[in-house]
């Protein structure tokens, strides 16, 4: 048996701001796990100095002159663009349902419920474009906010071939009034006065029918006594929809993993590939884009209007888009987005799962469930882009709490072993990338050439 003598190892050179000299050392390695914590510190300190950051507040432009700042550092070039923004995205439709209902209840007491029925059925295109489908009518006149993009370029050592989009969004949700844990104050002020609305639009389908039975469809008219009865106590149960006014308070969610800790991790994946850079070992020809978001909250307002401007620019483009990772047991990559409507790369999202399994990580690819709402990879997508989101979360609220969207979306709340899991894959695929790999049938873990900066990814939460 032979016994190793004891000898202390060589330390890899650390990252260093302004470092001017090249390390010299044949193999470098830098832990996953280095790096979440660095993330983890990294959005405490967003978290602590501006709290919540709902879109297009100050608290958000701050925390992305801090972003930009953070990949200045590491980056070739940064970029912060404005947008208009409109804040009243999720919010409008239930204020304009509430003007709506005591219109469509007159219209069909004075025996006009066809254009009761036409209102409504206008009304349900309109909610479900904006609230479900994320495809929203010209919002040039509705904005009220501004947007703050920002991005970081680091460019390869030759020719691009190849760019991959690392996005994330720093602005935090608006907390939900009614929580849907808590049941009766959820069916009280959210599933009655809906459920109140949908019963009108029927009601006037039904008074259409037995009018044009009656061949008095198109005339004023005045309804049966039973109809004429409940359409009355309709009229007085208005009072009901008036919980929709306050959906969503005036205060945000502190947003830490949704999703301030993704904006850490593509700081801190900047900061990697900028250290290999500095250690002579530069991406050959893949450009690597850093980016983070404002508006994913208000229907991916943001993402929406930075994929319209640089699709065109942007050279075989993939994107990896980071939301909500929490639980490393959980890691999911999208292949549908925006409640299951949007088409994903699905065979994108495969092949980052097989990698993720072929690391010895827990990982699956499916639609994101009905009514989760969207990610960002969506917009990507709408823009011919080939794009997932790996994000690391307990659908069920069940088997593991969903904090996101509350006051307890802290720091606290996510597991650090997660990041390190969602770091690993990204720096992995992008080597594959580079090195025109992502697509080859085998996913057995290639042999490591003596002239490549490795990445250690066994044992990443022993640090």
């Amino acid at each position: 048996m032979k016994f190793p003598l004891p000898r202390k190892r060589k330390k890899p050179p650390t990252l260093v701001d302004g470092q001017k000299e090249k390390p010299r050392q044949k193999l470098e390695t830098l832990k996953a796990g280095k790096l979440a914590t660095l993330a983890l510190a990294f959005t405490k300190t967003l978290v602590d100095l501006y709290g919540p950051r709902i879109a297009g507040s100050d608290a958000g432009h701050s925390a992305a002159e801090a972003i930009e700042d953070a990949y200045k550092h590491f980056c070739d070039e940064t970029t912060k663009t404005k947008f208009p923004l409109d804040t009243k995205a999720h919010s409008q439709p239930f204020t304009i349902m509430i003007i709506l209902y005591p219109l469509l209840v007159v219209l069909m007491l004075v025996g006009l419920p066809w254009i009761s029925l036409l209102l409504f059925i206008g009304f349900c295109y309109y909610a479900t474009r904006e609230l479900y489908l994320y495809l929203p009518f010209t919002r040039k006149n509705r904005c009220n906010a501004e947007g703050v993009n920002v991005h970081g370029i680091l460019e390869p050592r030759q020719e691009v071939q190849h760019t991959l989009i690392f996005s994330s969004h720093h602005d935090s949700a608006p907390l939900h009034r009614y929580n849907q844990l808590e049941w009766i104050s959820y069916v009280k002020n959210v599933l009655i006065p809906v459920g109140l609305f949908i019963a009108c639009g029927v009601l006037a389908l039904v008074q259409v029918f037995s009018e044009l039975i009656a061949s008095v469809l198109l005339l004023p008219n005045i309804p049966s006594l039973v109809l004429l009865i409940l359409l009355i106590l309709f009229l007085g149960a208005t009072p009901l929809l008036f919980p929709l006014r306050s959906m969503y308070e005036k205060e945000g969610s502190p947003g830490a993993g949704d999703n301030l800790v993704s904006v850490g991790m593509t700081v801190q994946l900047a900061r990697y590939f900028h250290w290999r850079k500095d250690c002579g070992k530069p991406l050959r020809n893949t450009r690597l884009i850093f980016c983070s978001f404002d508006g994913e909250e208000a229907a991916l307002q943001g993402s929406r209007h930075w994929y319209t401007s640089m699709a065109d620019s942007l050279i075989d483009p993939i994107v990896l888009n980071f939301d909500s990772v929490y639980y490393s047991d959980q890691i999911t990559f999208l292949e549908k987005d925006v409640n299951g409507t949007q088409q994903l790369d699905a065979s994108l999202a495969r092949r980052c799962t097989e990698i993720a399994r072929s690391m010895g990580y827990e990982s699956r690819s499916e639609s994101i469930p009905r009514l989760w709402g969207g990610t960002d990879a969506a917009e990507a997508s709408r823009c011919g882009i080939s794009a997932t989101t790996l994000t690391a979360v307990a659908w069920d609220d069940r088997s593991k709490p969903s904090v996101q969207h509350t006051r307890n979306d802290v720091v606290e709340a996510i597991e650090p072993s997660a990041l390190e899991r969602a770091l690993s894959i990204a720096i992995k695929l992008t080597d594959m990338i580079d090195g025109k790999r992502l697509w080859e049938e085998s996913k057995e873990e290639e042999e490591e050439s003596p002239s490549e900066v490795s990445l250690i990814f066994s044992k990443l939460t022993n640090r």
